[in-house]
């Protein structure tokens, strides 16, 4: 493009010429954040597609995102979910590559992938590619929405698609009370069913008489328009280079100049409000939702008003609405906010999730409510709160880093069809202007004859004598009523509560944002610091990403947390007491950048603590001091006990693929306590109990941790200081420091299968884990070649078992790591039965080994290219790099090089080893493989009738007892322990850190 000229205009816009071409506008003054290196620039093509262009010459992944500013409210009257099947159906082939998988296939074999999403006003499309194969994969994407084939032989494929994907959601209580609440919306178009099914997709077409194919091209014809679709271009390539790409793929886009889609009038009018609705969930939730309508206030993003408002209700610091409805007793947790609605409305929300005493009470609950927006309003609107709200959004924004890069475009073609062009990157960040009058006037759409409520519980009994009734769609149970006298007239007059306060400054926003930087290459692991019978400390002072931020793990280890079920519901406990007794105060932290998290493992305690260095050490200290100075309140303990107590009933409610990933994880890990046998514990636990039991836990550790970060090694050392003098344990026994869960060992040549129905009676889903395990995690030669099957295997495993089988809509396939072991796996969520989608899953492998047979040369090269290449893939924040230092540092192999050694292993493996190699592991011919896999069988559809299925039950070796399952989880070995790579004098920072075992340590 070093030929073009161009035109300098106002408002940072310019005017780029082509030779003999149209004109081009290119916006170049975008605000972005300070540490963010990427270039950036708007281009406007001539055809009014606005194209947001990213030039990262470091990257290694390419992405590209395409949103269209039409979505499911848009959908005809007689053809609910549309936009949504539109979606699923413009991925089938274009005209100049009509191969239906050959986007997947080539995203595929090039270290790719791609998703979309339909919402109420937008649909979104988005891939991303290894960056050196960009522009071939981009010329896939843009004919998507230029010559789509909409081939009719892939109609009803997908319209089956589209059926499974509502039907796994169909026990969901979210997607319940979604859809609900826009139902009970009038006549307004938000009470479209944006989702879809076969009876409106297929069945009730037909029987209207109407052509869906024809009015799918007609919406298709009508809406996707250039001028209402953003794009984003995120490359290694030059701006000037994405430019030109953009124009030679994109131009071709048909522009119909149309307006974006508007929705006049709002869903919630006089006849729907000041309605008590009453909800029965699937699960075993108290939740109530007050929803009142709010302006569309998207454009005045910049004064942040629902932001303003969302603070103060939102808050649970000390004085707050939650802190009141927790000392009663009644609340468990509490969110508000603007919940975004379509152009022309939204809506503001405060939900609330209560206990059982708070359920007896929600009309109490309502009172305090606006007792707290009573006591905003009187209390005058305050700047400074405001101007904290802005400084924390300016700092999250300033030392934003980088993240996926499909994320991001998906997120930014969003965005910029909200702001304006200058702020399309810091738009839903920065706010620039108080504005008083506005946050009153959006103030007043909080009043108590403005809202409804949902309100759900168990308790609540279907009855059609009280006016209950199912819904349409998700047969979800409820009933309306109109509020009563008393309650209308009690909200009218709540008086201000003295318990109720507005929050105090807060103490926890950084100061310091100092980074000292250093040059040289940057480590691949950590060094440790500390070594001594009681601590392992590793560290590393950041190196890359140059940001005043740390994360900090400690795993307090100490068998005594999960010898047995009652002592890990005792654990589990007491981790959820001390959240709950440092919430007001950490609550101000989480606000300021800083977090932190406690739970239970199989080894005891994982804590951790990130965010931005200043203010953390304070964090960790008043964590520390809690934990091991604890006062158990006999309230809140039964409250939280009822909570956790709850968490294990409702796990039966899950997913059936959530319960089969859980059960292949009870068969293969040597010890894992069933949600059933944490239960029953639950049923005897005291406060008395959790009292005698932590400083027991406490009082005996080994502690080991990571630093990383903007953190200095003393600085460091003054961290796992805190928890030695807070906690001041004795040392754990050596043997004890080095134990680990390991790994089941299946026998060869046996096909193990655990059967289970899904304890949700009314779910129509059944599910299967398939597994192969393959080889020690060790192994780095198999590791190499398994992690080549998997990649190798994606595509066609997806494409045959959910394209073109449409077995369900959920398919996945991919390794599966376990302590010590690596294995291969398929999970299929389906209507189908479990041991007919194995007969599938083996018919599938078998294929594979075919194609395998058949690969060329060529293709294997680039399955290698695409593998070798996402193993080396950079870490885009530090926080992903932390993570990946504390997988190798919790594991207890601590192999920092294993990216690199990997990737060297898979450049020198061959298409005939890795065909020996599926023979020998993963084919299911082969005698030496070891295979188990997992059903969960639905009970409204769920048992073997083909002979496919009965032919794979007949040749099994099947467990279905919890006897059956002990029997054969006893026949089998166990793995070997995680063992350090390389010896730890090659770990220690220096050699005096080791310091050697006292007499009374040793063993």
């Amino acid at each position: 493009m070093s030929a073009n000229t161009t035109d300098t205009a106002n408002n940072g816009i310019s005017l780029l010429r082509a030779s003999s071409s149209p004109e081009y506008q290119i916006f170049e003054e975008i605000s972005k954040p300070d540490l963010d290196d990427r270039s950036y620039r708007i281009l406007t093509l001539p055809n009014k597609l606005d194209v947001l262009l990213i030039s990262d010459p470091n990257t290694d992944k390419a992405s590209a995102a395409l949103d269209v500013h039409v979505g499911h409210l848009s959908d005809p009257e007689d053809v609910a979910g549309l936009a949504h099947f539109l979606e699923h159906l413009l991925f089938m082939g274009t005209k100049k590559y009509p191969e239906e998988n050959s986007y997947s296939s080539f995203l595929s074999q090039h270290g790719g992938h791609s998703n979309a999403f339909t919402s109420v006003e937008n649909t979104n499309y988005y891939f991303e590619v290894l960056s050196d194969h960009f522009e071939p994969a981009l010329d896939r994407f843009a004919q998507f929405f230029i010559h789509p084939l909409f081939d009719e032989s892939c109609t009803d494929r997908e319209m089956n698609a589209v059926d499974s994907e509502h039907k796994k959601n169909l026990q969901s209580d979210y997607w319940r009370v979604w859809q609900l609440e826009k139902d009970l919306s009038g006549e307004h178009v938000w009470r479209k069913f944006g989702t879809g099914n076969l009876e409106t997709l297929k069945t009730m077409p037909i029987e209207k008489g109407l052509d869906i194919r024809k009015i799918l091209l007609d919406f298709h014809a009508k809406y996707y328009s250039a001028n209402i679709m953003k794009l984003v271009l995120l490359g290694k390539e030059s701006l000037e280079e994405l430019a030109q790409m953009a124009i030679e793929k994109f131009s071709d886009v048909r522009n119909m100049d149309i307006d974006v889609p508007t929705f006049p009038g709002h869903p919630l009018g006089a006849n729907e409000l000041q309605k008590e609705i009453r909800m029965s969930p699937v699960k075993e939730l108290r939740h109530m939702t007050l929803t009142f309508p709010f302006p569309d206030t998207k454009k005045d993003y910049k004064i942040g008003t629902g932001r303003y408002l969302s603070h103060l209700i939102g808050h649970e610091g000390e004085g707050s609405l939650l802190s009141l409805l927790k000392k009663k007793g009644w609340a468990l947790g509490l969110s508000a906010g603007p919940s975004r609605g379509a152009t022309g409305f939204s809506f503001f929300k405060i939900d609330i999730d209560l206990t059982p005493s708070g359920i007896e009470y929600y009309h109490s609950i309502l009172l305090i409510v606006f007792q707290y927006i009573k006591m905003v309003q009187s209390s005058g609107f305050q700047e400074w709160i405001y101007t904290e709200c802005a400084r924390l959004n300016t700092m999250e924004f300033r030392f934003k880093e980088k993240g996926n890069p499909s994320s991001y475009a998906s997120r930014l073609a969003g965005d910029m069809q909200i702001y304006e062009k200058r702020d399309v990157l810091s738009g839903a960040y920065l706010l620039e202007r108080y504005d008083e009058d506005m946050i009153r006037s959006c103030c007043a759409y909080l009043r108590s004859d403005n809202f409804r409520f949902v309100v759900m519980s168990p308790a609540f009994n279907f009855d059609e004598s009280e006016g209950w009734k199912k819904a349409q769609w998700y047969g979800t149970e409820y009933c309306v009523k109109d509020f009563d006298d008393k309650l209308k007239s009690d909200l009218q007059n709540v008086e201000l509560s003295p318990e109720l306060h507005l929050p105090t400054p807060n103490e926890f926003v950084p100061e310091n944002f100092q980074v000292e930087k250093h040059t040289g290459e940057p480590l691949l692991g950590a060094k440790i610091i500390k070594e001594t019978p009681l601590t392992r400390l590793w560290h590393k002072k950041d190196d890359t990403f140059w940001v005043p931020k740390a994360t900090v793990y400690f795993q307090l280890k100490n068998p005594l947390g999960y010898m047995s079920p009652l002592a890990c519901v005792l654990t589990r406990m007491y981790a959820e007491i001390l959240k709950d007794a440092l919430n007001e105060f950490s609550y101000y932290a989480d606000l300021a950048g800083v977090s932190y998290s406690l739970d239970n493992t199989t080894e005891g305690l994982s804590l951790n603590v990130g965010g931005y260095n200043d203010k953390l050490p304070i964090l960790l200290r008043k964590i520390a001091g809690k934990m091991q100075d604890l006062h158990i309140d006999p309230d809140r303990f039964h409250v939280l006990a009822e909570q956790v107590s709850r968490s294990f009933k409702n796990w039966k409610m899950e997913s059936p693929h959530q319960h089969a990933m859980y059960y292949m994880s009870y068969l293969t890990q040597e010890l894992l306590w069933t949600h059933e046998e944490k239960l029953a514990e639950m049923a005897r636990v005291t406060p008395e109990m959790v009292a005698e039991f932590y400083p027991q836990f406490l009082g005996r550790l080994h502690i080991e941790g990571l630093v990383h970060g903007n953190v200095q090694e003393s600085q460091a050392l003054e961290l796992v200081s805190i928890l030695e003098s807070s906690f001041k344990p004795s040392p754990l026994p050596i043997f004890q420091r080095t134990q680990a869960m390991r790994t089941h060992l299946l026998d060869a040549s046996k096909n193990y299968i655990h059967i289970r129905n899904v304890p949700n009676e009314e779910n129509v889903n059944s599910s299967i884990e398939y597994y192969l395990q393959v080889c020690e995690y060790t192994d780095r030669p198999a590791r190499a070649a398994l992690s080549l099957v998997a990649q190798i295997a994606q595509e066609p495993c997806f494409d045959t078992l959910r394209t073109k089988e449409q077995l369900g809509y959920m398919v996945f396939s991919g390794l599966r790591k376990t302590t010590g072991v690596l294995g291969y796996r398929v999970i299929i969520q389906s209507e189908r039965d479990p041991a007919y989608l194995e007969s599938r899953i083996e018919s599938f492998l078998n294929s594979l080994e075919k194609l395998l047979q058949e690969m060329e040369e060529a293709e294997f090269e680039k399955h290698k290219s695409a593998l070798e290449k996402r193993i080396l893939e950079k870490d885009k924040r530090l926080v992903e790099e932390s993570h990946r230092l504390w997988g190798h540092v919790s594991s207890r192999c601590y192999d920092f090089w294993q990216q690199k050694s990997d990737a060297e292993m898979v450049s020198k493996l061959t298409v005939d080893e890795i065909r020996q190699f599926y023979k020998t592991h993963i084919s299911p011919s082969t005698p030496t493989r070891r295979k188990l896999s997992v059903h969960i069988r639905s009970q409204v559809k769920g048992q073997p009738e083909s002979p496919e299925a009965q032919a794979v039950l007949q040749n099994a070796v099947i467990a279905s007892t919890q006897e059956e399952v002990a029997e054969m989880k006893a026949g089998w070995l166990l793995s070997r322990a995680p063992v350090m790579v390389r010896p730890l004098s090659e770990y220690l920072a220096r050699p005096d850190v080791k310091q050697m075992e006292s007499d009374g340590d040793s063993v």
